[in-house]
């Protein structure tokens, strides 16, 4: 059965799927709805990560509790760990204080930790132990708490290379990213903009009480040419200034006055949409070119790395050593550049970044 393109799953909630890349990511949120795992959700800043955990949490038999959101970014250590896990503490007059956590009061719900890969260490292990026995103590106390809350956690840093650093704890990134959504940028749907613009218009109309303004074919060019670096909520923004100010002109221009270089790939910049359609516009020759440096930087090191490895017979903390790197750094780059021993080292030879510790 054909699913709507514009589906709400929340109050004042909707999610938009009307491209390949976001139907696909409403199957896989549909699947992943059906089970209890703890899910990984990744993207860009204002790509709509939070709306594609509250899609799997809708989808799923929890829908009828609470779904929660924490920054993990925007609290301390301490903060963070007692709004999550709760506290227990004596109060001045000797009394035993307890506050229970989001955890707790998320009982058989669904609980988003927004940026999760910002989490100090310690809160880290303490949020592993809760995924792997379903259980914690309250930050100050002593006894065990039941946990029953599906977790998603979110991130829109390299989660491989902040492990590689040891910002992210190990176990914990392969804990959560065994099941994993990626949720693409806004210039990679293009053809969803005309359906978000009429889709945030509508709303913003009726919350506001005022006519809804007209999207003519030079606004809607514009705003399938720009490159959107903030994604959903630029394009949120960009409706509610032009819904307050009404000028198509000077949104127009708005556009146009801030290019941003884009992938090569991408439809152009919308400075010049003859020369960017034809790729001979000069944001898009700024685009190849630093497409190329990129190339060839990544070129370099895979062949560095690959030389490396021969030089020490596949010796990888040798060859870490050689390179100047750490042994986590160069399992990454071993898997990131798909590089392999040669057939008659392969008896010897286990590739596993577990081995890291």
């Amino acid at each position: 059965m054909h699913q709507p393109e514009i589906e709400q799953i929340g109050e004042e909630l909707y999610f938009v799927a009307a491209s390949p890349a976001t139907r696909r990511l409403r199957k896989q949120a549909e699947l992943l709805s059906q089970t209890d795992v703890p899910v990984l959700i990744t993207g860009e800043a204002g790509s709509g990560k939070s709306t594609a955990a509250r899609l799997i949490h809708s989808l799923s038999i929890r829908s009828s509790f609470e779904f929660m959101r924490v920054s993990c970014a925007a609290l301390t250590a301490d903060l963070l760990e007692s709004e999550l896990f709760g506290y227990e503490g004596a109060n001045g007059n000797g009394r035993l204080d307890a506050k229970s956590g989001k955890f707790e009061q998320c009982a058989k719900g669904t609980i988003l930790l927004e940026d999760f890969d910002t989490m100090p260490l310690p809160v880290q292990a303490r949020l592993l132990r809760l995924l792997q026995n379903r259980e914690f103590t309250r930050f100050g106390g002593q006894a065990t708490v039941r946990a029953d809350v599906r977790i998603i956690a979110s991130s829109q840093g390299n989660l491989e290379y902040a492990v590689a650093e040891k910002r992210v704890h190990e176990d914990l990134f392969y804990h959560l990213s065994a099941f994993g959504l990626s949720v693409p940028p806004l210039r990679e749907r293009r053809e969803e903009i005309p359906l978000l613009l009429g889709h945030f218009m509508n709303r913003l109309t009726r919350r506001y009480s005022v006519p809804a303004p007209h999207f003519s074919s030079a606004l809607l060019d514009a705003c399938q040419q720009y490159a959107w670096p903030g994604n959903l909520r630029e394009l949120e923004i960009f409706v509610k200034r032009f819904l307050v100010f009404g000028d198509e002109g000077a949104a127009v221009e708005e556009l146009r006055a801030h290019p941003r270089l884009e992938p090569a790939g991408s439809s152009g910049n919308g400075h010049d949409h003859d020369s960017a359609r034809n790729g001979h516009g000069a944001a898009d020759e700024k685009s190849s070119l630093k497409l190329l440096v990129r190339n060839a930087k990544g070129e370099a090191e895979r062949n560095a790395i690959a030389h490396a490895l021969e030089e020490t017979h596949w010796n990888r903390k040798a060859a870490a050593r050689l390179l100047s790197i750490s042994y986590r750094a160069l399992l990454y780059k071993i898997q990131e550049y798909r590089l392999a021993p040669p057939p008659d080292m392969n008896r010897l030879y286990s590739y596993n970044v577990r081995e890291a510790k």
